[in-house]
């Protein structure tokens, strides 16, 4: 395994710990995920709360999504040398700019939450950094 590989398996690795544990604190303690939002939005600026819901349907499509890009990573960082290591990462890539895009579509039109902005920035960078993993997989085959 190249270096290029091992780092992007350890990587995509740590984000797969990462969806796990916030995909659990989704299921967990989704009311204290958003009041920590809350809070933290009165501490920075004049954010508006996040609204409350009391739909479980939401809650179990968050918390799938989450498994989902948790089995992603996972997926992509044992397969670094194959094409199906690549498609998992585009995948991964997808799913992080829909949530970032929806996000700052619900900052702009719906309410200026503070974790939707959150959203948006943090589920951005994983999108770039993703795709440079892929960059940098894709580039690194194609050489060795």
């Amino acid at each position: 395994m190249t270096r290029t590989e091992m780092m992007i398996v350890w990587i995509m690795r740590g984000l797969a710990v990462s969806f796990a544990v916030v995909g659990l604190l989704f299921l967990l303690a989704p009311n204290a995920v958003l009041a920590f939002g809350d809070a933290l939005g009165a501490r920075v600026g004049t954010f508006a709360p996040a609204p409350p819901t009391g739909a479980k349907l939401w809650l179990s499509l968050g918390v799938s999504y989450m498994v989902l890009v948790t089995a992603l990573a996972f997926l992509a960082s044992r397969n670094t040398r194959a094409k199906l290591g690549l498609m998992f990462l585009l995948l991964l890539a997808l799913g992080k700019a829909s949530s970032s895009l929806t996000s700052l579509a619900f900052f702009l039109t719906d309410s200026p939450v503070l974790i939707y902005l959150l959203n948006f920035m943090v589920d951005g960078a994983l999108v770039v950094l993703v795709l440079g993993c892929w960059w940098w997989l894709k580039h690194d085959s194609e050489h060795n």
